[in-house]
């Protein structure tokens, strides 16, 4: 702590000094003790705002997963309209430009090409163990997402859109008709490589609710019509994100006590005042 000692005089690091400059006068030890410096607490609505990201990418995964589980006849026009609207997406995260033009012809053409193959790539490997990796996937996906709403770990977020790009074609390789396997990998790019973006760039806005509580019910309704034991665990899942949770946290915010005092590491602080280029020690 900087300041005036009336026996030692001040702790300025670039003037010769009697006294080491760690020294600290052994009465004025503890009157430098200061807790919860600088602390930034966050209120309950805070909290429960910042739960509604994993609670939307938790609907998200529940969604696409029972998709798989609705006997659903994807058409050609429902794989133009998916297109389009990845397409659109996908531009109004990029910007319109003559590159991301050519990186979607080259992925749609890609995609396009390989569908037969993906459509038997696991035909020789059981149902049991493609269940089980895509579980697995789905869930590295979910912890791992970034939902900081920044452009957060580079590494994480490739990995958890790998997992789910991963998890979405060993799902299409359980399909027959080459439509609903072109539809579950067009799915599974919207969900999960354009609506991340989209979601960042509504942070703090007040779509954010509305948004959110059409994935959940989107993700009951889908739950209903296909698997209807899944309803319970998601709710829960749902108050444990907008209550329990932000609750907690909120409580445990009162039990923090660090300590700041002469002891920590000095930080150099450069007044700069009147012309003098005095460094303190604070």
């Amino acid at each position: 702590s900087s300041g005036i000692n009336a026996e030692y005089g001040q702790k300025v690091l670039s003037r010769p000094q009697p006294y080491p400059d760690n020294h600290t006068e052994e009465k004025l030890f503890l009157k430098s003790l200061k807790r919860n410096k600088n602390l930034k607490t966050y209120s309950f609505l805070e909290c429960m705002s910042q739960g509604q990201l994993p609670l939307q990418q938790l609907s998200c995964t529940v969604s696409f997963f029972l998709l798989h589980f609705m006997d659903i006849k994807v058409t050609d026009s429902m794989i133009y309209i998916m297109s389009l609207v990845t397409v659109m997406g996908y531009l109004a995260i990029t910007g319109f430009s003559l590159h991301e033009v050519r990186t979607i012809v080259l992925f749609g053409g890609f995609l396009f090409g390989l569908s037969p193959i993906i459509q038997t790539l696991t035909r020789s490997i059981s149902d049991d163990t493609i269940y089980a990796m895509v579980s697995i996937c789905l869930f590295t996906n979910f912890f791992l997402h970034d939902y900081s709403m920044t452009n957060g770990d580079y590494m994480s977020k490739c990995v958890s859109l790998n997992a789910a790009i991963f998890a979405a074609v060993c799902l299409a390789s359980r399909l027959d008709d080459l439509n609903n396997v072109l539809g579950t990998i067009i799915i599974a790019v919207l969900t999960y490589g354009v609506i991340p973006p989209v979601r960042q760039k509504m942070a703090g806005s007040k779509l954010m609710p509305f948004w959110t509580i059409f994935l959940l019910v989107g993700s009951v309704y889908i739950s209903y019509v296909s698997v209807p034991i899944v309803i319970i665990p998601l709710i829960i899942s749902a108050v444990a994100c907008l209550v329990i949770v932000p609750a907690f946290f909120v409580y445990l915010q009162k039990q923090k006590d660090n300590i700041y005092g002469p002891w920590d590491e000095a930080v150099l602080k450069d007044l700069g005042c009147k012309g003098t280029r005095d460094i303190y020690a604070e």
